[in-house]
Order: C-alpha cells, then structure tokens, then sequence
C-alpha cells in the first residue's frame, strides 16, 4: 500500500496538487486517486505479456463437462489474466543440448493443447501445470519506466477532476502515451525471442543429434 500511495503522491505532484498519507482521509486528493488507481493497476497488467507477470501454478481438478472432447477439466488460476503454455508432469532430465535448431525450454517445440473457455482449462494432459499471466499487480512489482508510465497516466485522469484544466489534462495524457510506448518497447527489448521453427531431419543430422545423427 505504501508503494501505491508513493506512486499517487508523484502524479498528485504532476498537477502541483496536495499529497495525501492514506486513501481515506478526505479530502479531494485522496478521493480522486482512490477512484482512478486501481481500476488503472488492472489496466497496466493488460499493457503487455509482462515477464514479471508470468507465473506457473499446478491446476484443480473439477468436474469433466466435455468428456467427449477433452479428457481433463481443471478450474483456472483465480489471478489469471491470460493462459500462455501447458505443461504436464514429466521426469527431471538428465541430457539436454545447449544449443540447435529447436526452442528452449524443449518443451515449447510441440506446445500441448488445450482450450480455455467458461473458467475451465479443458486439455488432455493429466496433473497439468499452467504458464500463465497474472492479473493481480501490486505497485512494488512495477520497473521504473513502469511504473513512471503509471505515474503520468494517473496525473492525466485526476487532472480535470481535481484541477479542472483540460488542457493540462492532455498535456499529461500525451506524456503518458509516450512513457507508455516506451515502457512496452523496454519489455520487448529485454524479451528472449526464440520462435519456434521446422527443423528439417539434414539440419538435425548435421548437428549430430538423435537418430539423424
């Protein structure tokens, strides 16, 4: 809560308004940042695949209403913004390459299948565990160009409300814009890219690997 309340003080100084020590003070200051900072925590979440954000847990089983079609029905993750990636059990490894024509972890070359529809993650993978991102920020969790973007973006909803000046109230949500792009680009530049890709039986075989070899 203290890093929240850090975060809103900065935009309150945004537009040369009063700081606040607690949400439910009062006064104009706190109420207008009460109103608009968490709907917005939610909406950086959303921003982008944040890497921060990705988290692995072992799913619940619940009752099977498509046995027809999945083999598995698990409850999804209560602080699930999105599913990225299933996985199923399997026995720690005691050979892998360090480097070929294939994804690391090995496992994303043939992602396993799985359908994410009405709170239910239906797969035919048995004791699943789920790669997902998380809908649930707390504002300790935010880099610094993060967490500036969050900044300008709170001054420029509480401008008009608490000073009643449009004009300031675009400037800010201009400089927001920016710090947003440039928050994103920063994820986007420190992401390890390793896209899957076919790899033909010659490539394998020149890498000496497996019954190619």
């Amino acid at each position: 809560m203290a890093a929240l309340i850090d975060l809103c003080n900065r935009a309150l100084a945004q537009i040369a308004a009063g700081q606040i020590a607690d949400f439910t003070e009062g006064t104009m200051e706190a109420r207008e940042v009460s109103r608009f900072a968490s709907p917005l925590l939610l909406e950086v979440a959303d921003w982008t695949e944040w890497h921060w954000m990705i988290k692995r847990q072992a799913l619940a089983s619940v009752a099977n209403d498509r046995p027809a079609e999945w083999l598995y029905a698990y409850a999804e993750p209560a602080d699930m913004a999105q599913p990225l990636a299933l996985r199923q059990v399997e026995d720690a490894a005691t050979d892998l390459p360090i480097a070929g024509p294939y994804p690391f972890p090995f496992q994303d070359a043939i992602p396993l299948a799985y359908l994410h529809e009405g709170g239910r993650i239906y797969a035919n993978v048995p004791t699943a565990t789920l790669v997902y991102a998380r809908n649930s920020l707390e504002a300790g969790d935010m880099p610094p160009l993060v967490a500036r973007a969050f900044e300008l973006e709170l001054a420029a909803r509480i401008a008009l409300p608490i000073k009643k000046d449009a004009k300031v109230a675009q400037v800010l949500q201009q400089q927001a814009e920016i710090a947003r792009a440039r928050a994103i680009a920063d994820e986007e530049n420190k992401r390890v890219h390793r896209p899957v890709r076919y790899a033909s039986d010659a490539e394998y075989a020149r890498a000496g690997i497996g019954d190619f070899a």
